[in-house]
């Protein structure tokens, strides 16, 4: 490896660490659908930032109906970006859903593969400052490495890192 590329894997190994350290990691899931699995994400996220559990049905719903129309963020290397634009909401927040070991799900993947890991990511809008950096952000760690491979076998928090 060049010097160039050590740097941009430590940057992106920080920035991975940054992700995973500040967000609800739910593990063991053992829902079989997208919507449950979304929907058990989002209620630690819910929980994690005191937000009115009145308001989580219509979040998963609306984060169902835009990322399925979104070729952009569908899965691949069984991994999963589901998101939603809620309006009220004043920052990004994000929360992963890993599914028990063994067990993935269907989830319109461009590579054919099942989805074990969800990060779901809703905000008020694509244009709240912030959230394209993280998207790109997410992104590069996820193909950075072979770290989307690498995550294959995550079945806790510890394993994310």
């Amino acid at each position: 490896m060049n010097n160039d590329t050590n740097e941009e894997k430590s940057m992106c190994d920080a920035e991975w660490q940054k992700i995973v350290k500040s967000i609800p990691v739910v593990c063991d899931i053992t829902e079989m659908t997208a919507k449950g699995v979304i929907r058990q994400v989002l209620k630690a996220v819910f929980e994690k930032n005191d937000l009115p559990m009145d308001k989580l049905d219509d979040t998963v719903s609306t984060v169902i109906a835009q990322s399925l129309g979104d070729v952009g963020f569908s899965a691949m290397y069984g991994i999963a970006i589901p998101h939603g634009y809620v309006p009220g909401l004043d920052k990004l927040l994000v929360g992963i859903g890993v599914l028990k070991p063994g067990h993935s799900i269907e989830f319109h993947s461009i590579d054919g593969s099942k989805t074990h890991i969800f990060f779901v990511i809703i905000c008020s809008s694509p244009n709240l400052p912030g959230y394209r950096q993280f998207l790109a952000q997410l992104c590069r760690c996820l193909i950075s490495d072979d770290r989307a491979t690498r995550l294959a076998s995550v079945s806790t928090r510890a394993d994310l890192a």
